[in-house]
Formats: structure tokens, C-alpha cells, sequence
């Protein structure tokens, strides 16, 4: 029986340093030169992996040798991402490269409807590749049980107990995953990114949904109750028992930033208008900034709480205005007791401008990269 554990440390060590001869996937990947050979020979057999011609060492010296590389012509997955107000459907390679990306307006938010239109979508952009699709990564906000691929709950959507994935696989028979949003960045990042090598890390997310997720090596946290980054009850965003919003909503969501706008900046009406607006001083710039500084109390919180060698933060404030990043960087600084120098420590997401994309391609593409054959099994087509 192939070793798709192996497998999967072969095909990360190929991402990171391809293309490279076995003797360096042997090394980095920490396996015998026996074992890199058959396992290679599975993978190549798979279609995941294309042998290169034959070459000498850059030196001269020594045998020549046929370098390893990803097949990322070959084989892409079809990236969803499901949001408040739009359903992005995206086609990524193996290698992480962005290949299409189109949005899709919910009709409402009826799971029915966002699902049916997702699925035509998929149906759509499958037609106009060539490539073989590996499968469908579902990501999306609020509480998701990936093991069963159910949405157990989204307060944005109000989805409660939602087959995502059987729904998903039934209409377009295609194998199908589904993660929360924050997750999935965590895997993308320790695949193609910031994150990539790190003992232990945190992605904090700042959008229409607010929360976090945690890593050990490459192993994201979960929980038993798949609630694990849940950190809405912490920020005052939960509902309280009479289903009355708390006030603080408003201080962190998107769309909580966009209801004040209309009071204080009214000619912007989505979140990059209004990044646009705070560029200049002003009543949008000072809403992210106020966000900034409590976000910035919220991580220094998590930071101490969980001492991660590295955080990501994901939010379109951070990245796209100098001065929040400095006030997120500036505030965790000032409020945690472990984390003096955050600069070296914080740092924007590797995926700007395709974050949502990046996001539904990592549900699928982990198990591409952590055990190959097994994902394949599942009838890639």
C-alpha cells in the first residue's frame, strides 16, 4: 500500500523548493532515497508530478539527474467562497496561481438558492477548462464542521445545520470539502505563504465575520466542537438570549463599519470605497483606526494567550492603509505582555486581492498536499 503520508511530504517539499532532483526531496522531506522513489513513482503515475530532462549539476560534478516539478498545467481545483452578500467561484492551479475568479450575487440568502447558483457556476467555468479538476473547496464564515461538511451555523446567512458538501457533490459529482474561511487561510498560508515553515502561528480575520485560527506546525486546531477560533462571544458580537445584537457589533464587522459610515462618511457604500475615502483624513479614516485599536487590544489578548512565533492579520484596513497596520502594530505592542517588537512577529496576509479565492482553493488543495493518493481516490475527474 502506497505511504500517501509520504506522499504528501514529497509534494510540499516540491512546492516549497521545485523543481528539484530526489536527493533534495529526500533531504527536506526528511524520508530514505528508497521511499522518495517509489513514492515519486506513485505520484508521477498520478499526474501529480512531471519528471524534467535530464540535467547535470550547476557545478558539473556528479551524475546528472531529472528534476521534479508539480504538474500545475494539468491539474487545478475549483475554489467557492461563500460570503454575506456574493458567492466568488475561482479556478486555482496546484501551485497556488490564480488561474480565473467570478462573483456571483446571492438572490437571497435561502441556502437552496446561494447552493443551486454556486453549483451552476461550477457547472459553468468546468466546461471552458481543460485541465483535470482535483475537486471543490468550499470556504466560508461562521461555525463549519468540516468532518461532516455542514455549516452548523452562520449568523450573517442565518444557516443552521447546513449539508454544504453532500449538497455541492450531488449536483455537480464532483468530490467536494468544506472549511471555515479563517481555517482555510491557515492552511493556504502554511502552504504557499507567510506561514510556511513556522512552530506555531494565528490568523486573525476582520471582515463580515470576525474570528481566528490557530496552528501547531501545520496543524490547524479544530476542537471537538468545531469551534475552535470562535472568538465572536469574546468581541461582544454573539447574540444575547433575547436575540437583541450587542452594541459592539459595531466596532469590528464590516458590516458594522459600513452602518456607521452612513452617518459619518455616506458616500461610501462598500469597504473599498471606503478604504478609498480614508486615504485622506477624515470620518472614514478614523473608523478603521478605531477598529485598529480594537483589534489591536484583541490580538494582543490572543497573542499572550497562545504565544504563536507568527500572526497573520486579514483584514482589508490592515493591508490597504499604512497607518492602520501601524496603529494594529502600535496597539499590540502597548497591550501584550509577550509581544514588544510586533513588527517581527505581525504581518499582512500573503494573499491580498485574492484572499476569498486563495481561501476555497486551500479546503481542496490541503488534502492534495497532505495525503495525494487518498484525495485522488475520491475520483478527480
Amino acid at each position: 500500500m502506497v505511504d500517501s503520508g509520504a506522499g504528501g511530504a514529497i509534494l510540499r517539499t516540491i512546492l516549497a523548493s521545485g523543481p528539484v532532483p530526489r536527493s533534495v526531496v529526500a533531504k527536506h522531506a526528511g524520508l530514505s532515497p528508497a521511499t522518495v522513489t517509489w513514492q515519486t513513482r506513485a505520484l508521477l503515475e498520478a499526474g501529480l508530478l512531471l519528471e524534467l530532462p535530464e540535467t547535470a549539476s550547476g557545478s558539473g560534478i556528479g551524475r546528472p539527474y531529472s528534476p521534479l516539478t508539480l504538474d500545475t498545467s494539468g491539474n487545478v481545483v475549483i475554489a467557492v467562497h461563500i460570503a454575506a452578500a456574493q458567492t466568488t467561484v475561482a479556478v486555482v492551479d496546484i501551485g497556488g496561481a490564480l488561474r480565473s475568479s467570478t462573483r456571483v450575487p446571492h438572490r437571497d440568502t435561502a441556502p437552496s438558492h446561494i447552493l443551486d447558483d454556486a453549483a451552476a457556476e461550477i457547472a459553468r467555468v468546468r466546461a471552458t477548462r481543460s485541465e483535470r479538476v482535483l475537486g471543490v473547496g468550499v470556504a466560508i464564515g461562521g461555525r463549519v464542521d468540516r468532518d461532516a461538511g455542514t455549516v452548523v451555523e452562520h449568523s450573517s446567512l442565518r444557516w443552521r445545520d447546513v449539508p454544504v458538501r453532500r449538497r455541492l457533490e450531488a449536483v455537480t459529482g464532483l468530490p467536494t470539502e468544506l472549511d471555515s474561511h479563517t481555517r482555510a487561510l491557515m492552511h493556504a498560508e502554511h502552504l504557499y505563504g507567510r506561514l510556511r515553515g513556522t512552530a506555531s502561528s494565528m490568523v486573525v480575520f476582520v471582515g463580515n465575520v470576525v474570528d481566528m485560527a490557530f496552528a501547531v506546525g501545520d496543524r490547524v486546531h479544530y476542537g471537538p466542537n468545531s469551534a475552535a477560533g470562535s472568538i465572536d462571544r469574546m468581541l461582544g458580537l454573539a447574540e444575547s438570549r433575547d436575540g437583541s445584537a450587542r452594541a459592539t457589533v459595531e466596532q469590528f464587522s464590516d458590516h458594522g463599519l459600513l452602518r456607521r459610515a452612513r452617518t459619518r462618511a455616506p458616500a461610501a457604500h462598500t469597504i473599498p470605497e471606503l478604504i478609498e475615502a480614508a486615504r485622506n483624513p477624515g470620518p472614514a479614516h478614523d473608523l478603521f483606526v478605531e477598529r485598529g485599536v480594537e483589534m489591536g487590544r484583541v490580538t494582543a489578548a490572543l497573542i499572550d494567550l497562545l504565544d504563536p512565533e507568527a500572526v497573520v492579520i486579514v483584514d482589508r484596513g490592515f493591508t490597504g492603509l499604512a497607518e492602520v497596520e501601524a496603529t494594529y502594530l502600535r496597539t499590540i505592542g502597548e497591550y501584550s505582555a509577550l509581544c514588544a517588537r510586533p513588527a517581527e512577529v505581525v504581518s499582512r496576509s500573503t494573499f491580498a486581492g485574492r484572499v476569498l479565492e486563495t481561501a476555497g482553493a486551500a479546503v481542496a488543495l490541503h488534502g492534495i498536499f497532505h495525503t495525494p493518493l487518498n484525495a485522488l481516490e475520491r475520483k478527480a475527474v
